[in-house]
């Protein structure tokens, strides 16, 4: 018999590679593309018994902000004894590696509180913004603060009832974004230094900025409680606005852009999709079909994938695909809650607000579940991560879990397992 050592080392060597070569970071809200569709597709939604493997399980402190995943380490924000605590943990084992505080208001008016917004990794620089506006920048490694500004303090605006809410995002190597004042600031990531701002009246909302490109023009579109508000990042000068917003004016859902096409949405407002052309935007429809509220729709080879509010009423809401291009529902499942989606492929992660998560077919022929598992138990209003073979999620006390989605001939190869509970 031949020796089967060369044969057994290739085997091996595809084995570790292969989903090595898929794997990505998740390093900023809503993904590598802020578009909530990872390009990771070597998982396996294969689920056995009682789900995935749980790697390992942390408390993180109270709130709401989502996780991010870059060069091994995962980081994440929570509330704990009247302070934010900013987190970076070892993404594989769980690990605590460093952390910080700063004294910070629980906020707890009406739901649990904490801090909402998610962290930002470029390079080396991790990126964070508390509810009141104290914006911080660390060495992504190590903890040490580079530099902080306090927009309240420095600018003054008005912060609304629930805090600033969206997380910090990147417009270009020098110009840092986010949601505060009328449509926004930008700092400078390197120093910190303010270098636009748009003003003091209480016009924000909870969403992220949205980055992109519309008619040739670099865009930066600002979701606010009365309209969606369209700027030039560089500068902050406003090029047009479609007014939007009635009710609580709480809108959570940051745009969904796909061309010169426009989607936004709100659990008060419904939802519509505009046209825009040169310095105007034209509403192509609108309707309650899509009326999102905690996560924000993903949109897939012409299609929305959401969770439906319902007018709040927990009877109502459903998890939805509704055309893009018609605002028509193709399909809709009870049983969500006002949950959150993600997507690998053509398959959506949805994490319910039980802490139920599923994997979901993404296609507009029919409801298809591939697996389900109770991840976590309490309120799960925040979106999950997809990062490296391993999914995260949270719930609103800071329970953060990790569990093991690697294909199971490379999670075998972990000798010993990590940190398994």
């Amino acid at each position: 018999m031949s020796n089967p050592r060369p044969l057994l080392a290739v085997i091996l060597c595809a084995v570790a590679l292969a989903p090595a070569l898929q794997a990505a970071d998740w390093s900023s809200w809503r993904g590598p593309n802020r578009d909530g569709i990872t390009t990771e597709t070597t998982w396996s939604s294969d689920w056995q018994g009682d789900g995935p493997n749980r790697l390992w399980k942390a408390n993180v402190g109270v709130g709401f902000s989502s996780m991010v995943v870059a060069e091994g380490r995962l980081f994440t924000m929570g509330w704990e004894t009247n302070a934010d605590h900013v987190i970076c943990l070892d993404a594989v084992t769980g690990k605590t590696l460093w952390s910080h505080q700063y004294p910070e208001v629980l906020g707890d008016k009406m739901y649990e509180g904490g801090p909402n917004s998610t962290p930002l990794v470029v390079g080396s620089r991790l990126f964070t913004a508390s509810k009141s506006g104290n914006l911080h920048c660390y060495d992504a490694s190590t903890g040490k603060v580079l530099w902080n500004l306090n927009l309240e303090k420095v600018i003054g605006a008005n912060v609304p009832m629930w805090g600033i809410s969206g997380a910090p995002v990147l417009a270009d190597s020098k110009t840092l974004l986010f949601n505060y004042g009328p449509h926004g600031v930008a700092v400078e990531p390197e120093s910190g230094r303010l270098l636009w701002q748009s003003g003091t009246n209480k016009d924000m909302s909870f969403t992220a900025p949205v980055v992109t490109t519309l008619n040739g023009q670099p865009t930066a579109l600002f979701h606010m409680s009365e309209a969606l508000v369209a700027v030039e990042p560089s500068s902050g000068k406003p090029l047009w606005q479609s007014k939007f917003g009635q009710g609580y004016r709480t809108h959570c859902s940051d745009p969904v852009v796909s061309g010169n096409r426009v989607f936004i949405s709100s659990g008060d407002d419904g939802g519509e999709l505009l046209q825009i052309d040169g310095t105007s935007a034209k509403r192509v429809w609108k309707n309650k079909n899509l009326s999102t509220f905690t996560g924000t729709a993903v949109l897939i080879d012409g299609h929305l994938y959401g969770h439906e509010t319902g007018g709040y009423k927990r009877d109502n809401q459903e998890l939805r695909c509704v055309d893009f291009a018609t605002g028509a529902i193709r399909w809709g499942q009870k049983g969500f809650g006002q949950g959150s989606v993600i997507a690998a492929g053509n398959r959506l992660l949805v994490l319910a607000e039980n802490g139920e998560l599923s994997v979901v077919r993404a296609t507009p022929a029919r409801f298809e579940l591939l697996a389900r598992t109770q991840a976590v138990g309490g309120k799960c209003w925040t979106a999950p991560v997809l990062a490296n073979g391993r999914i995260y999620v949270r719930n609103a006390k800071g329970d953060l879990v990790c569990l093991d989605v690697r294909p199971r001939q490379t999670a075998s190869l972990d000798l010993p397992a990590s940190n398994p509970l």
